[in-house]
């Protein structure tokens, strides 16, 4: 077979200058070889036939020149030295020859070695396939069912969605409606507050003054103002009219009749009072259920806006794993659409391995031959003698 085609095998093994015979290494031009005596001086006028081992010779030589992991300057030291080593027969070769012939056999292993290895990932692969088809048929069913399950997951949580944005807005409205009940209801209770307030100043300060007489500097300012606010909160004019005179008298110029007037006005104000007192108290109540309303409408509203925000997030986290499920089943979609060109590309490496191996094992057998090979010929059969003789012959009468 011919030794033709540089080997690239796919893990070379490494090599280091200790696992190199030392002669070799510190030198990389051969040492001059033994070599066999000439034959006769007449044979030299004659056209020599080529060795018929050189044609092995050049085989082993572009194998040691396709092993990697070797020194280049050693490899080709012993490549283009075979002559001075390897051709030379065994019973010929000093104990240096020797040594090459063994750093030779070592290289030309390590070839085989990872051919072997390179043919055998090739079939293991083969001989897997169905498995693998299996596999990766197997791997899109799963990433498209992981598919449907986040788009179910994106679907739920877009209905959640939509439901709490109904809740958001339901309890908005709640809690703008809570807020108008409030301040509706408050501005009653407000505005008795402000009256019963207002009363109550006038009755004991204004009141007292001109009831009293307890300064006559105040006294005609004090009649008006009773007179004033007594009219905002709609007692009966005739009650006010008789009340101004009265009032303007000083305590020991009053008559009964006076008194009379005052003793009604002071009943009337003590009554108004005491409504805007029962006023507040019985507002009490319902000004604090109006302010839990809205302190439970403003919660249900926290609750919502809260809900709205998770689930807008849930809707996003989603959708971004779906796009993420869809790019992992397009991969193994396209990884088991790769399958066949794949299997066909190591089957092809197979059998270009086997060729390989093959041609390594015909070249390896070829180095045993000429590796074990002495000078003394065996004796060949009449017909091969005589065939032999007849080549010998034809060379000579060129």
């Amino acid at each position: 077979s011919s030794w033709s085609y540089k080997f690239r095998p796919c893990a070379p093994r490494a090599h280091s200058a200790a696992t190199l015979p030392s002669a070799c290494i510190a030198s990389t031009t051969m040492a001059p070889m033994k070599r066999p005596a000439a034959s006769s001086a007449s044979g030299a006028s004659k056209k020599v036939a080529k060795d018929p081992l050189a044609a092995k010779g050049d085989e082993i030589a572009a194998m040691l020149h396709a092993a990697e992991g070797f020194p280049e300057a050693v490899i080709h030291a012993i490549a283009t030295n075979l002559d001075k080593s390897l051709l030379i027969p065994k019973d010929q070769r000093h104990a240096f020859q020797e040594e090459v012939v063994g750093m030779i056999e070592q290289v030309l292993v390590s070839v085989e070695k990872v051919l072997q290895s390179k043919a055998g990932d090739a079939q293991a692969k083969v001989a897997g396939s169905d498995s693998e088809k299996s596999v990766r048929e197997q791997a899109v069913l799963a990433a498209e069912a992981v598919i449907a399950e986040k788009v179910a997951a994106v679907d739920a949580a877009k209905a959640a969605l939509n439901e709490a944005a109904g809740e958001d807005a339901a309890a908005k409205t709640g809690m703008e409606d809570a807020k108008a009940e409030q301040k509706t209801g408050d501005a009653g209770y407000v505005e008795a507050a402000k009256k019963k307030s207002t009363l109550e100043a006038m009755f004991t300060d204004e009141y007292s003054t001109v009831k009293h007489w307890n300064s006559s500097n105040s006294w005609k300012k004090s009649v008006q103002a009773v007179v004033r606010i007594c009219k905002q909160f709609g007692f009966e004019p005739q009650l006010l009219v008789s009340a101004e005179p009265a009032l303007s008298k000083p305590p020991a110029e009053r008559g009964s009749f006076d008194n009379l007037v005052l003793q009604q006005l002071e009943d009337q104000i003590k009554s108004v009072l005491q409504q805007l007192g029962e006023t507040l108290s019985n507002g009490e109540a319902d000004k604090a259920a109006r302010a839990g309303k809205v302190e439970s409408a403003a919660a249900r509203l926290a609750s919502a806006i809260e809900r709205f925000q998770a689930c807008k997030v849930e809707v996003a986290t989603t959708s971004s794993a779906v796009k993420e499920a869809e790019s992992q089943c397009m991969a193994a979609r396209k990884k088991l659409k790769d399958f066949g060109p794949e299997l066909e590309l190591t089957t092809s490496e197979l059998e270009t391995a086997n060729v390989e191996l093959r041609d390594c094992d015909a070249v390896l057998a070829s180095f045993r031959e000429l590796q074990e090979r002495t000078s003394v010929a065996p004796i060949a059969a009449p017909a091969v003698a005589a065939e032999l003789e007849g080549e010998a012959r034809a060379v000579a009468a060129e």
